[in-house]
């Protein structure tokens, strides 16, 4: 039961995974691209490709070993010599399951995203002919939405997709860093401090086309998280490069 399930599972995000890193719409020589130098020009283009080709040939392999776990335990030696027969590589753990979630709301968020934004979605930081400032969907609560999703979608990958190195040698070195928090940690804190470093480029860009109009949009939302109201209470996460804060407001206090 468990083996089909993780079978759907995977399918199911890595296509997801598929949809939403694939760039919805190309720049063309009319639009306004701001400079992000010739490395983050490249990165935009070539990482979700390689992320691409990871996810599926993982999938594959991952769908092979769940597929002969499931139908012929015996066989499974021929084609993973360094698995065991007995030793189930793929349980479905509390940190897979949260790995398939993120990867569904984060690829169905970015879907989401792309389709109130339309033709104005883009990989490259593109000012379009007539841009306009879109307010609606799942930007009228936060600036940069398909950013927070994407942080979803790709920590979910990356924590249903390590479980690749459980077919690594118990010699190889870098496995157990692998499987460990603090890759995951790492792994997080890195994406988020290039994701971070993008924004600022984009955001520049949108405050010189629309000025006023970006200004006071921005004074009503956040970059990534939306404030969360309980009670009258006003709750809010606000993330840095060096620290972590929540507030939370009432008519008359903040506490932090």
């Amino acid at each position: 039961m468990f083996i089909l399930l993780q079978s759907f599972l995977l399918l199911l995000t890595s296509l997801l995974y598929y949809k939403g890193s694939t760039n919805p719409n190309l720049s063309s020589k009319d639009d306004y691209t701001p400079s992000e130098g010739l490395g983050s020009k490249y990165a935009v283009k070539l990482m979700p490709q390689i992320g691409q080709l990871f996810v599926w040939s993982s999938t594959l392999y991952q769908s092979l070993y769940l597929f002969l776990q499931a139908f012929s335990p015996t066989a499974i030696t021929m084609f993973f010599p360094q698995a065991s027969a007995s030793v189930h590589l793929l349980s479905l753990t509390s940190i897979s399951m949260v790995g398939y979630l993120l990867m569904i709301v984060g690829g169905l968020g970015r879907l989401w995203c792309y389709r109130t934004l339309g033709r104005f979605f883009t990989f490259e930081i593109t000012i379009r002919n007539s841009h306009k400032l879109i307010k609606t969907g799942p930007y009228a609560y936060v600036r940069h939405p398909s950013y927070t999703f994407a942080f979803m979608l790709t920590t979910g990958m990356f924590l249903v997709h390590r479980r690749i190195a459980n077919f690594f040698p118990d010699t190889y070195r870098l496995k157990g860093f692998m499987l460990s928090p603090v890759c995951a940690v790492t792994f997080c804190v890195v994406f988020y401090l290039l994701l971070l470093k993008r924004v600022t480029t984009e955001e520049k860009a949108l405050a010189k086309a629309f000025g006023k109009e970006w200004n006071e949009y921005t004074s009503k939302t956040k970059r990534f998280i939306p404030t969360i109201i309980i009670d009258n209470s006003i709750l809010e996460l606000h993330i840095t490069k060096a620290w972590i804060t929540i507030e939370c407001k009432t008519d008359n206090n903040i506490y932090r």
